[in-house]
């Protein structure tokens, strides 16, 4: 975000805001207060990565499903994440205090 800020974008369309829309937003308020917001876009790299570009609709289905969202089956030709796959997005998104159940 904070490259898009630098260039005239005020805002953005963030997957990653569905399940950590606190920090996504504190973000944006820390770059629009010019306040030094490189640490907390840092930390939010992996998990943002992990939805969007390695696991997709289904990881972030799977994340909300968890967290009490609903992200609902996947539809053709998405397929639902695998159980190593869940366990590793699981890993990742309880590093940034998002705790999820590979099993759920």
């Amino acid at each position: 975000m904070v490259a898009a800020y630098s260039v005239g974008a005020v805002g953005v369309v963030a997957a990653l805001a569905n399940v950590m829309g606190d920090k996504v937003c504190d973000l944006h308020q820390s770059i629009i207060s010019k306040e030094d917001c490189l640490d907390l876009q840092n930390s939010l790299i992996a998990p943002n990565t992990a939805l969007t570009a390695t696991f997709g609709p289904a990881g972030l289905k799977f994340v909300c499903d968890n967290i009490g969202l609903y992200g609902g089956p996947c539809r053709s030709p998405i397929q639902p994440l695998t159980l190593d796959q869940k366990k590793e997005l699981s890993l990742i998104m309880s590093e940034v205090g998002v705790e999820c159940d590979p099993q759920f």
